[in-house]
């Protein structure tokens, strides 16, 4: 019986891939003779000649001696079949993205094909998310030592990442822990208010902000902060008085300026627009920042239609 399954999956197998006989044995190095036998169940491969087999078709060892194993449309269909068995192997995932590329330059994919190609895409996003957000947590508990600003920019690109995948109420609460932990720290407020903005929670966002700056007046974060939370409310004096605030606390932080730039823009105050971006490139020019000034430029050129 085993005999029987080797052979009939092996015919399997070399039909999925339009190869002869004579084409499959030059293939693995072995006589015409050899897989006919094998396929008309009179023998079995050499033990040897197993893993050379299996590897050259993309498959197990187990499947091979499986009774009934399950055809696949292509090539491309059994190596996703394998890698998604264990996402975590690049080489598998490797060989199935190269089989659906070359489908797809030969204009001979179908749209399955092309399903199945997202699916293949869609099981590595899980592999990368998973691995994103180990080394995430990884890098929180190693800056837990320090708590530089490094690991309080980690926090918030992870409550960025948390936000895409729509878990808004984990972000929010692991930060509220930490504020209640540790009030004393104003990173932490700022953290706060970034998991309620990701979420849209603009009126929460402006209690955080209220409370932390009762705490720490002169933090240029919590004004630049308060001032996108006031603005999304529509309480554009707050916005803009914040902004300035940032800015005055704290000549470096650009950012604030950068907000100002955009709502002006948004709200069609091209005077007000004009003299901000203006504003914004003599920093950069200060700073030796040249590049960032393109976007400036190019902003000032439209406003220069406008005004």
């Amino acid at each position: 019986m085993k005999m029987l399954s080797v052979g009939q999956n092996i015919k399997k197998l070399r039909d999925e891939r339009n190869l002869t006989q004579q084409q499959l044995a030059d293939s693995l190095g072995v006589s015409f003779q050899a897989v006919s036998k094998w396929e008309r169940g009179t023998t079995v491969p050499d033990v040897a000649a197993l893993p050379e087999i299996a590897d050259y078709f993309g498959i197990t060892i187990d499947e091979l001696f499986k009774p009934g194993m399950t055809p696949y449309r292509n090539k491309a269909e059994r190596l996703i079949s394998k890698y998604e068995s264990d996402i975590t192997n690049s080489e598998a995932f490797e060989l199935a993205n190269r089989e659906y590329m070359n489908l797809i330059s030969e204009k001979s994919a179908t749209a399955a094909d092309i399903s199945s190609y997202a699916y293949l895409n869609d099981l590595r996003s899980q592999y990368y998310l998973k691995l994103a957000e180990s080394l995430y947590l990884q890098a929180m508990d190693e800056g837990n030592k320090q708590k530089d600003e490094s690991y309080y920019k980690n926090h918030r690109q992870y409550i960025l990442f948390l936000s895409r995948l729509g878990r808004h109420d984990e972000s929010i609460n692991r930060h509220i822990a930490l504020v209640e932990e540790t009030p004393d720290i104003t990173m932490n407020y700022s953290s706060l208010v970034t998991a309620y903005k990701y979420a849209g929670d603009y009126e929460n966002a402006i209690i955080t902000v209220k409370k932390g700056l009762s705490i720490f007046p002169n933090d240029a974060i919590l004004h630049v902060y308060a001032g996108e939370a006031y603005k999304h409310l529509g309480q554009f004096d707050k916005a803009l008085m914040h902004w300035n605030n940032a800015f005055q606390i704290d000549p470096e932080m650009i950012d604030a300026l950068y907000s100002l730039a955009f709502h002006f823009i948004e709200t069609a105050q091209y005077e007000e627009a004009k003299e901000t971006l203006i504003q914004i490139k003599e920093w950069n020019n200060e700073r030796g920042y040249i590049i960032e000034n393109r976007w400036i430029n190019a902003e000032l050129s439209k406003l220069e239609t406008k005004i």
